[in-house]
């Protein structure tokens, strides 16, 4: 989850925003902050690629609540290379980790939203499609595109239900793993992942419950 310092205010909003599948050291990262609201917050491993543990994952979640109120799309990866270069492997790897991982949520979690009529879904595209770009980073830009118009597709879909899609677009963001990949950037350019978090808060939040249609949000920093 990006923002971890935002975990509080994710928390806080109204209903189980919570509930996420998460790597164990990310999941104690989590939990040590999180306060007060640290009784409501637990966390799985999941391979998110795998619908069978994402559906045991979600049945347990609306077993122990009897709702999901919240998903929040931010499982993803980064390869570069030009379209005619990227090799199969490379293609395959950047759909499963940036597309079929938010096909596989949507499909457990949506059913519980529209049965409880009520839910709200933000997903991650990237800042670095946002005017057609992509060379060079062929198989990444796909992925992350068709993310933005299954988003679109779903809001489209979910318009009778008290539910919302929306995709955010953040450019780089400033993690230890970019830091390392990229040494020689400058990070002052770079969006601060707490803003990202921020930028989720509020779509999921009811100060966002206006914006019915599909929202796309660029997060540049």
């Amino acid at each position: 989850m990006s923002g971890l310092p935002s975990l509080e205010h994710l928390l806080q909003v109204e209903g189980r925003a919570d509930q996420r599948p998460l790597g164990a050291n990310v999941f104690q990262a989590m939990h040590r902050p999180a306060a007060e609201p640290r009784d409501r917050l637990i966390g799985r491993q999941v391979d998110l690629t795998k619908a069978d543990e994402v559906e045991a994952f979600v049945a347990e979640i609306t077993d122990r609540w009897q709702r999901l109120d919240f998903l929040v799309c931010v499982a993803g990866g980064f390869a570069a290379g030009r379209s005619y270069e990227t090799d199969e492997r490379t293609w395959e790897h950047m759909l499963d980790l940036n597309l079929r991982t938010v096909v596989i949520c949507l499909r457990a979690v949506v059913p519980v939203m529209i049965r409880q009529n009520f839910g709200r879904i933000v997903t991650v595209s990237s800042g670095a499609i946002l005017r057609g770009g992509g060379a060079g980073v062929a198989a990444y830009a796909v992925a992350k595109g068709a993310v933005r118009q299954l988003t679109e597709i779903v809001a489209d879909e979910l318009k009778g239900y008290d539910i919302r899609a929306h995709c955010i677009m953040p450019g780089t963001m400033d993690t230890a793993a970019n830091r390392h990949a990229m040494p020689k950037a400058d990070f002052s350019k770079w969006v601060k992942t707490e803003d990202v978090a921020r930028v989720i808060h509020w779509l999921l939040s009811d100060d966002a419950r206006a914006v019915r249609s599909a929202a796309v949000v660029p997060v540049l920093g």
